[in-house]
């Protein structure tokens, strides 16, 4: 996508971590905000891939990544960066969510990926997430994530899917909410004029969906901050998350002409 990417997070004085961090450079990714907490091991998923090529997750924990800490350089970076972005899995242990609450304030553009996976006993999601819809560029989530949010503030479950978006960044503010509807594609509402965009769905032989919306997000962010229109960078985005479900792992390398070919298809 030709963005700098610089990756934060933690891992452990572990032969995982040491792999982790040489995987990324691989890729192009900075490291140089990645943190080692020598108490701890590196964070470790285990997927299962179902033969409708959907993923379900095992995550250990605790796990390094739990323990991010506010440090200079990560400060900086959030102040310097075009935008920062992060999940709400990462909200999980409270030295990370300490991290990500005072970077909030930090960044120009937050993006809020809501992932909301089983958390440890004890810890309830609405606790975690809420505080940080607000206030940010872009707040993602699936269509059961907005029914779970739609609940914690009582909001009409029968709405249509532009209305259901209009009311909820009414009480979250996001420049763009956007909800991923997996083969039936992708809807924005756009904060400032209210408009709701959407982008249809791209039939695919699906492969593997882990990494699809992790690309999709990135794809989108990237096209905002370039100053694509919201419908444009929407169809974009949509298009390279049903790509990556077409391959095996989370980051396959792109193919041009194939994503061209599967836009111009839609």
């Amino acid at each position: 996508l030709g963005a700098v990417a610089s990756y934060a997070s933690a891992v452990g004085d572990d032969q995982l971590g040491r792999d982790a961090r040489r995987r990324l450079e691989t890729a192009g990714v900075d490291t140089t905000l990645i943190q080692t907490r020598a108490e701890l091991e590196t964070g470790f998923v285990t997927c299962i891939i179902d033969a409708c090529g959907d993923a379900t997750y095992e995550i250990a924990h605790p796990s390094a990544w739990d323990d991010i800490h506010a440090e200079p350089a990560l400060l900086s970076a959030a102040r310097s960066f075009d935008a920062c972005v992060h999940g709400s899995l990462a909200l999980r242990g409270e030295g990370s969510a300490a991290t990500i609450r005072g970077i909030a304030g930090e960044s120009a553009k937050r993006v809020f990926d809501v992932n909301l996976r089983p958390l440890p006993d004890g810890v309830e999601a609405r606790d975690l997430v809420e505080p940080l819809l607000a206030g940010c560029y872009v707040v993602k989530m699936n269509e059961d994530e907005l029914a779970i949010v739609q609940q914690w503030w009582g909001l009409d479950a029968t709405a249509g899917l532009a209305d259901a978006l209009r009311q909820l960044n009414e009480r979250i503010g996001a420049t763009y909410l956007v909800v991923t509807r997996g083969g039936d594609g992708a809807a924005l509402v756009d904060r400032e004029s209210g408009t709701v965009v959407e982008s249809p769905g791209v039939a695919v032989d699906v492969v593997d969906t882990v990494g699809s919306g992790d690309s999709f997000t990135a794809r989108l962010l990237c096209g905002l901050l370039d100053g694509e229109a919201p419908g444009e960078a929407l169809a974009a985005a949509t298009a390279l998350g049903s790509w990556v479900a077409t391959r095996a792992g989370a980051t396959p390398k792109h193919d041009a002409a194939a994503l061209e070919a599967l836009a111009g298809g839609r």
